[in-house]
């Protein structure tokens, strides 16, 4: 081989290995200082608390830690949010956080685990601190260190189990980015030495970092749009963008330094100015209209009309989108302009003569910018669909095949009492559940017991309509006591502003300040669960206090859930579950204090009979007749100790459990010589609530009701 070809064969195999070993070294020295160094992963951690999706849900994350310490904190979790909102923001935690993101790290990098656990070193300590409303004795129980279990939401464990290990490996590279990165440009230094024609190596290096530096903007850009495609939860996906814009903040920066390397070396090659007028008449100017030009071709016209269609759509769609990529173009054109000066100077200094290509239309680049914007606002716009549940057995009713030919009052509904207000909707005070409705309802719940109250959204809160304040002040201490009536009050003095819309109905626990949800929107879910699963039928008992029966009717007409009503008689005998199904008649209703407005809304206590509800101990509870006396053909079972002003999951672990459950269930059984058909209770997910109902489902109804 001669001496010439050896020489352009070296060149060559030290060019391609230059670039690659550049390109590597670029992205790992960068992910190094991102991710793997501990310090920096420390700091970055901290900077993304600036977002406050990221403070958020950080101080979500604390309350529920605290609130696993000890469940009986659980009815004053919203307190505990706000304290922890304190906290989070507070310049004490910036470095209680930089010092648990350290350990976070280690467990991350130096371990084979997967338990990501953030221990909040002296985070309980501020909290007490910031939580004075807590009652001493809960507050006390609030550990010292607070431990945050950051994959229960963010991530399955099977990403975890696939993720942590590749994260592992490759920041075992990370010591050797910086020789990498030297080993390649070493090699491209070479194989300038070695080349006549160092211009050609200038401009294939220039194209790599220039490549590179999109790929850091679009990297970063790409995670912004694709996490919450990941993560269904709005709330953990934001705080997700958040904390992945807290960790690339400075690739943008990273970007404009390597491209702007990349363009000094480009520059005296592109003719960039020459292509970038060609294009700028290409658009604007119409194949044809410039004299002693020859008109374009069809699709040359349908380019020109797609590129043109696309830029108007994006300026309309997004146009703060559209001012922020005009600045920064203009800021990008600048820097161009600077370095294709200093990269002529530096190749004029150097004796080589760049070969220059004549301009070519970008019909291609246009047609893929066109494409690219359309499918862009196409993919954004459409919601991402989320799997139904699986169907329930077409033989089933209830879950259970048996109950399909037994009579509404031969089955047991398992109920939740005070079902709207739920400890995972972190503004609600006082919750007496665990989940929400539509969660309840996927769990199994089929009977609900709820609060309706008239109200207006004023702010982020709902203000109940009170015709008497302080008539309502007295009859709602003996249900939320005088504190839980206090920080209602208080709520409603911080309520400035007019109403938002018209008087609406909301599900409340005594004050809607407290916490609300749209009764509309609620029987909207039940509605979507029983059409998606027509094989359930579900009772609902309202207590409607001062709500005329006609509105309560109107909206459960609004809603759609109307629809289903069971509108047959109630006095019995009483349809089978397969009937009421086979008729679309999957849910009763009845409302405590007023019937009317619609001909299937019962009074309650005509249908139901029950046992009494204020319960104060364990020892309390009794089977006598309460509201109701012993007239309905129903019976409901209220099993739950009133705490005043938040119920506590503690007492639910015991009088919940099935040693504890059971046996009252089988002595109201004996005393009322009738089965439960609703058996309320409070944290439904605590005990062994499903367990009783499915075992006295499972026995004939002759037997259970002896």
């Amino acid at each position: 081989m001669s001496a010439p070809r050896i020489r352009r064969w070296l060149v060559s195999l030290l060019v391609t290995t230059g670039l690659v070993l550049v390109l590597v070294g670029i992205l790992l020295t960068y992910a190094t200082q991102a991710v793997f160094d501990r310090t920096s992963f420390a700091d970055r951690a901290a900077r993304s608390l600036r977002d406050p999706a990221v403070a958020g849900l950080l101080a979500d994350r604390i309350s529920l830690a605290a609130v696993r310490a000890n469940p009986d904190l659980t009815g004053y979790r919203p307190l505990i949010v706000s304290g922890a909102r304190q906290v989070v923001s507070s310049a004490a935690f910036s470095p209680v956080l930089k010092a648990s993101a350290e350990a976070l790290h280690h467990v991350v990098f130096s371990r084979d685990g997967n338990d990501l656990l953030l221990n909040l070193a002296d985070g309980g300590v501020l909290l007490r601190t910031l939580v004075p409303s807590l009652p001493p004795q809960l507050s006390e129980t609030i550990p010292d260190d607070v431990v945050v279990d950051l994959s229960e939401r963010l991530a399955s464990s099977r990403a975890l189990s696939e993720t942590l290990p590749k994260l592992r490996e490759v920041a075992a590279l990370s010591t050797y980015a910086w020789w990498v990165l030297g080993g390649g440009a070493g090699c491209l230094l070479l194989a300038t030495a070695l080349s006549p024609t160092r211009w050609r190596i200038g401009r294939e290096t220039g194209w790599l970092l220039v490549l590179t530096a999109a790929v850091l903007v679009l990297v970063r850009g790409a995670g912004v749009l694709l996490i919450p495609r990941f993560i269904a939860d709005t709330g953990v996906s934001a705080a997700a963008v958040g904390v992945w814009r807290g960790f690339t903040a400075d690739a943008v920066d990273r970007a404009l330094l390597v491209g702007g390397i990349g363009i000094v070396l480009l520059s005296p090659s592109l003719e960039l100015e020459a292509r970038a007028r060609a294009a700028w008449r290409w658009l604007t100017i119409a194949p044809g209209r410039v004299p002693g030009r020859v008109p374009g071709r069809g699709i040359e016209r349908v380019l020109r009309a797609a590129v043109l269609i696309a830029g108007g759509y994006g300026l309309v769609r997004w146009p703060r989108a559209a001012i922020e990529l005009a600045v920064s173009l203009l800021g990008v054109v600048l820097l161009y302009l600077g370095a294709s000066a200093l990269g002529r100077l530096i190749f004029q200094l150097g004796g080589d003569e760049p070969i220059t290509r004549r301009a070519r239309r970008p019909a291609v680049i246009a047609l893929s910018a066109a494409l690219t914007v359309v499918g862009a606002g196409l993919w954004i716009g459409v919601s991402s669909g989320s799997a139904g549940a699986a169907g329930p057995a077409r033989d089933a009713c209830n879950g259970r095949r048996e109950l399909c030919g037994r009579p509404l009052d031969t089955v047991v509904f398992a109920t939740a009492h005070n079902a709207m207000g739920s400890s995972d909707q972190p503004a609600w005070m006082f919750p007496a559940q665990e989940a929400g409705i539509p969660a309840q309802l996927r769990d199994g719940i089929r009977g609900f017991q709820i609060d309706a109250h008239y109200g207006y959204q004023v702010a982020d809160r709902v203000l109940t309509v009170v015709a008497d304040e302080g008539e309502a002040r007295r009859s709602y201490e003996a249900v939320l006591g005088k504190q839980g009536v206090d920080a209602a009050f208080r709520i409603r003095a911080r309520l400035i502003g007019k109403p938002e819309g018209e008087r609406r109905i909301y599900l409340c626990h005594g004050f809607c300040e407290l916490g609300a949800l749209d009764l509309v929107t609620v029987f909207r879910s039940m509605r979507d669960f029983l059409r998606a699963n027509p094989r359930e039928v579900v009772i609902v008992v309202v207590q409607d206090e001062d709500v005329r029966p006609d509105d309560l009717a109107g909206a459960a007409e609004q809603s759609g859930l109307a629809e289903l009503v069971y509108r047959g008689p109630v006095t019995g005998p009483w349809p089978t579950l397969g009937e009421m199904i086979e008729r679309h008649q999957q849910v009763l209703f009845v409302a405590e204090n007023r019937a009317g407005g619609a001909p299937w809304l019962h009074l309650a206590f005509e249908v139901f009979q029950e046992t009494p509800y204020d319960v104060r101990t364990a020892a309390s509870f009794s089977c006598q007749p309460w509201r109701g006396a012993t007239r309905g053909t129903l019976f409901q079972l209220n099993h739950w100790i009133t705490r005043v002003p938040a119920p506590r999951p503690s007492d639910a672990a015991l009088v919940n459990s099935y040693d504890f459950l059971m046996p009252r269930v089988r002595r109201c059984m004996r005393e009322r010589h009738k089965l439960p058909n609703l058996v309320a209770v409070d944290f439904y997910r605590t005990g062994d609530l499903f367990a009783v109902v499915d075992e006295l489902n499972r026995e004939r109804p002759v037997a259970a009701a002896r």
